[in-house]
């Protein structure tokens, strides 16, 4: 029977800066309630599938209260690399906060599909390379065999997912809170010819909320 490196990816659950709809980028924000019982239904479904050889989190206060949620007797690791991107001249900021102070940025932004950096922020380039790195460690550390949970954020999922299904572009994906994707994979490339068969990697989980299939709580 074949073994793979079994990968959970996990987005975060919902902060008070998600509620207040601000861009948050490393900015340490706590969990909402709302959040809270997100990562507790997550963590009840997870305890399901088996224990993790490892836990890795973003060091971000929403990302690490999610995984406390999900710890094993694995010790959780935390990761500077799996921080979202930093927002620049926009972090903390809502979008009508940002229109106010940099109206002509915010009108140049949603006018043209042309990448635009804003100041002082991460560019999508250098993230890309974050991620490039992040996953050139997880090889080095850990094997086929193996089942990995990473506690991360949707922006730098985004490239991520990227890097790990060697495209050439950045997908936008609307990931809902604590949501998963699941990847088994036996290599960066496992041998020549490798990149051309399925059996190599596979997607079990994209973007999946099975453990948020109920009403939400009232909050």
């Amino acid at each position: 029977m074949t073994a793979y490196l079994k990968l959970w990816l996990i987005r975060h659950g919902e902060s008070l800066g998600n509620i207040d709809g601000r861009l948050e980028g490393q900015m340490s924000t706590p969990l909402s309630a709302k959040g809270q019982w997100q990562s507790s239904q997550l963590a009840a479904y997870l305890k399901h599938q088996g224990p993790p050889s490892q836990i890795y989190s973003s060091p971000l206060q929403r990302a690490v209260e999610t995984a406390r949620y999900l710890e094993t007797e694995q010790p959780l690791q935390l990761v500077a690399d799996l921080q979202e991107l930093h927002q620049g001249i926009f972090q903390g900021l809502t979008w009508a906060e940002a229109s106010h102070r940099h109206p002509q940025l915010c009108t140049s932004l949603t006018s043209s599909l042309d990448y635009q950096p804003i100041p002082e922020a991460e560019t999508l380039v250098a993230a890309h390379g974050r991620a490039v790195h992040w996953y050139q460690t997880l090889w080095q550390r850990h094997a086929p065999g193996d089942t990995v949970w990473m506690v991360t954020h949707g922006g730098f999922m985004q490239q991520l997912i990227r890097v790990i299904l060697g495209c050439d572009r950045t997908w936008q994906l609307p990931i809902r809170h604590t949501a998963l994707f699941e990847f088994w994979l036996l290599g960066p490339v496992h041998s020549k010819g490798s990149q051309h068969n399925p059996e190599c990697w596979k997607i079990l989980k994209f973007n999946e909320t099975p453990h948020l299939d109920q009403p939400d709580p009232p909050m």
